[in-house]
């Protein structure tokens, strides 16, 4: 029986050190926003309680369109 002999070890080879000066940053990668919106419509002379609670829950007014009839307000938010 032939005599087995293991391979001598060989250690791995580290990564060269960075180069001074240089500086590698990793790339962006931009995810478009995906909006929901909502519509309220009221009479003049909005209840500003309600519209700060929609504001606390993370609306943000984009429009308001005041007509004799009603007051229309639109809202957007991030979708979670």
């Amino acid at each position: 029986m032939a005599p087995t002999s293991t391979p001598p070890y060989v250690p791995p080879i580290p990564p060269p050190p960075p180069l001074p000066g240089v500086h590698v940053q990793p790339p962006m990668v931009y995810i478009p926003a995906i909006w929901e919106y909502k519509h309220l419509a009221t009479e003049p002379g909005a209840d500003e309680q309600e519209l700060n609670s929609l504001g606390a829950r993370g609306w943000e007014l984009v429009g308001i369109v005041p007509l004799a009839s009603a007051t229309h307000f639109y809202f957007k938010r991030l979708r979670r």
